[in-house]
């Protein structure tokens, strides 16, 4: 799923200016009534309510994906700056009042027990140890694998506990969430720069799927994505600046960033390798980056407390909605217990593989080895796609915006009436997630490629 700005047109038949800039509006107004709609079909409990949410999820998808590719051109910056932030935050602001997801009942329980004075790595929610809690918090039954203790870094973990002795309202997780995902907006616009920033980050900015991910959902993951293109950022800088002092400091503060991101959510563990290409022989910065969790892990009495094992349990035995694994078990490789570890194992060496391929092109490999992670990955959430949306935005590699839009079809998973197994996609919903990015993909792919005038920071 890869392409460049130049191998997707940002306008479809070449209108006049006039029809074009009629379209962005037809387009944008279309997205936000849509994403304003999505307020009513959010409770998942009424049977129908799932396949309209998804649907208008989808139909707001496409709007976005209309906007975003005629956006227009010739406004001063101080104009773009006004229309894109006013409708960024705009559609986080409408998307606040969507039911959260039910992970953010761990969210409050993991930190809730934390001021109990209980290890959240070491009690798990259906511990008898903690009937008290148990009875003091009334979302309990909401919780999800009630049998596994905590299966984040630690931290999340210390982020839950903080966030817990502020309040218990959702509403504060969302805003807290949300100002990290409006921060990594203003990263990207600083990590590309130029004239066309502003049309360049819509496709993060505007994106509906980040916005209901974080604003609306409830997930955490905007916390990581900001250490993360944090460190990013310095290491263009790093490369950029012909002082060696700076370029140590640069490189130094960009690996305490990817540790502070992986002490969050471990998904940054896998840019290390290609980091070490960004880096060069400034590499041994990286040190810091397995510093920081190590360094946090102590906290939760690591190594005497085995903090990670119930993610290697959760990792081993979690599986929905992949993309690419169900095609092999079809085929050649049957998996009646349909269980991960060798496919986690594959993915491992996977990212390896295509970091040393991308020795010549750390910024493209970031892109490649994000994309391989999802593409193996056992799990697909529809937020675990928000974890590429930056970088892809950066390159300028619309598929997996694309993908974005039709993983709304993920949520028809709670309407079982739909499905022969419980959580099973079936063929249909596979084509609607995989056949638009991958046709995309192809035509990119197909077409000359003709020369590009980058405007990122250098």
């Amino acid at each position: 799923m890869t392409s460049s700005v130049a191998d997707v047109p940002t306008t479809g038949l070449a209108p006049s200016a006039l029809w074009a800039r009629l379209l962005f509006w037809f387009a944008l107004a279309s997205e936000i009534a849509l994403f304003s709609a999505l307020n009513l079909f959010d409770d998942w409990r009424l049977e129908s309510m799932p396949v309209k949410f998804a649907a208008t999820g989808a139909l707001a998808g496409i709007g976005y994906l209309v906007a975003a590719s005629f956006y227009p051109s010739g406004a001063s910056l101080r104009q773009q700056a006004a229309r894109f932030w006013g409708v960024a935050i705009l559609l986080r602001l409408l998307a606040l009042p969507l039911s959260p997801s039910n992970d953010l009942w761990r969210y409050q329980w993991e930190g809730k027990i934390q001021e109990a004075g209980f290890n959240p790595y070491v009690f798990a929610p259906d511990d008898p140890r903690l009937e008290k809690a148990r009875t003091d918090f009334p979302d309990w039954l909401k919780i999800n694998h009630r049998d596994y203790s905590a299966i984040y870094p630690p931290g999340a973990e210390m982020l839950f506990a903080e966030l817990s002795r502020i309040s218990e309202s959702p509403l504060l997780y969302k805003i807290v969430f949300m100002t990290a995902d409006l921060s990594v907006v203003a990263l990207l616009l600083r990590l590309i720069g130029g004239q066309s920033r502003y049309a360049v980050v819509a496709w993060y900015a505007w994106n509906p799927l980040v916005t209901y991910s974080f604003a609306g959902g409830a997930h955490f993951d905007s916390l990581m994505l900001l250490p993360m293109m944090a460190g990013i950022l310095l290491f263009v800088r790093m490369q950029a600046t012909a002082n060696a002092r700076s370029k140590w400091w640069l490189a130094c503060a960009g690996a305490i960033a990817f540790g502070i991101a992986i002490s969050i959510k471990l998904i940054p563990l896998l840019l290390l390798p290609i980091c070490i290409f960004a880096l060069g022989f400034r590499a041994i910065a990286l040190l810091l980056s397995a510093g920081v969790p190590a360094l946090l892990s102590l906290a939760y009495g690591y190594p005497r407390v085995a903090i990670w094992r119930s993610l290697g349990r959760f990792v081993y035995v979690t599986r929905v909605n992949d993309l690419f694994w169900w095609l092999i078990e079809d085929t050649v490789w049957q998996n009646p217990h349909q269980k991960n570890y060798h496919y986690n194992v594959i993915l491992i060496f996977a990212v390896v593989l295509v970091s040393l391929l991308f020795f010549w092109n750390w910024k493209r490999g970031m892109l490649w080895v994000l994309g391989v992670a999802l593409v193996l990955s056992p799990v697909l959430h529809p937020w675990y796609c928000t974890w590429i949306l930056p970088v892809a935005t950066w390159r300028r590699v619309h598929a997996w915006h694309v993908l974005s839009v039709t993983l709304f079809a993920y949520f028809l998973f709670w309407d079982e009436r739909l499905f022969a197994l419980p959580w099973h996609a079936e063929p249909w919903m596979r084509g609607i997630i995989m056949l638009p990015p991958i046709v995309l993909a192809l035509f990119a792919t197909a077409r000359k490629r003709k020369p590009v005038v980058s405007e990122e920071l250098v």
